[in-house]
C-alpha cells in the first residue's frame, strides 16, 4: 500500500539534492587586467605604492554581496583608506557599501570572548554614522576587512558566469576590478 503523502515526501528529498536545488550565490573569481596579480586563483592582489590589498568576495542573486579585503602597509608612514567607496557593479545596477567591519584578530573558535567581534567602521544603516568609513593602517600593519554590500537591484538576478566590477579603495585611489561569478564548491 502506497502512502498517500509518499509522492510529496520524493518530491522534497529530490529537492533538497545539491543538483536539484538552484544556486543562489557563490565565490568571486578574479579577472587578469592591469595592474592585477591573482594568487591561488581567488584572490585579486592590488598594489597603491606601500599599499597591498588582497581582495576575495562572494555574489549572490539574492543580494548578499561581501568582500574581504586584506590591507597591508608594507612602508614607513601610516597610511588611511576611505571604505564609503567600495561596491560592486552589474548588468542589473550597483551594490553599494552596506556595513564595513575591521575584523583583524577576531576569531569565535578559542575561549576568548573579547575577539569574537570586530570594530563597524561604517554603517549605511546608521547613515555612514557607525564609524566614519576610514582605515587606520600604521606602517607594517595589516588589517582584515569584512565589507558586506547591498543588493544590485529588486528585479532580476545575479547568475553564474556573469561579470562583476569591484572598485577597491586604496590609500591614493580607487581601482576597478573585473570578477566572474563562480560556481558554489560543492555543486555539479
Amino acid at each position: 500500500m502506497v502512502h498517500a503523502f509518499a509522492p510529496m515526501m520524493l518530491l522534497t528529498a529530490a529537492m533538497s539534492l545539491p543538483g536539484c536545488q538552484r544556486a543562489s550565490g557563490g565565490p568571486l573569481a578574479p579577472v587578469e587586467g592591469a595592474g592585477v596579480a591573482i594568487e591561488e586563483g581567488q584572490a585579486a592582489v592590488l598594489t597603491d605604492g606601500a599599499l597591498e590589498a588582497r581582495v576575495t568576495g562572494r555574489w549572490s542573486s539574492t543580494g548578499a554581496n561581501s568582500l574581504r579585503i586584506r590591507y597591508r602597509n608594507r612602508g614607513p608612514a601610516p597610511l588611511r583608506i576611505a571604505l564609503a567607496g567600495a561596491r560592486m557593479r552589474h548588468s542589473l545596477g550597483e551594490a553599494a557599501l552596506r556595513t564595513a567591519v575591521d575584523a583583524t584578530g577576531v576569531d569565535m573558535t578559542d575561549a576568548r570572548e573579547d575577539n569574537n567581534q570586530g570594530k563597524t567602521l561604517f554603517s549605511l544603516d546608521e547613515g555612514g554614522g557607525a564609524g566614519d568609513g576610514m582605515v587606520e593602517l600604521p606602517a607594517g600593519a595589516t588589517r582584515e576587512i569584512d565589507a558586506d554590500l547591498t543588493s544590485f537591484a529588486n528585479e532580476g538576478s545575479v547568475g553564474e558566469g556573469d561579470r562583476i566590477t569591484v572598485t577597491v579603495p586604496l590609500a591614493t585611489r580607487s581601482t576597478a576590478v573585473a570578477f566572474d561569478a563562480a560556481r558554489p564548491s560543492g555543486l555539479p
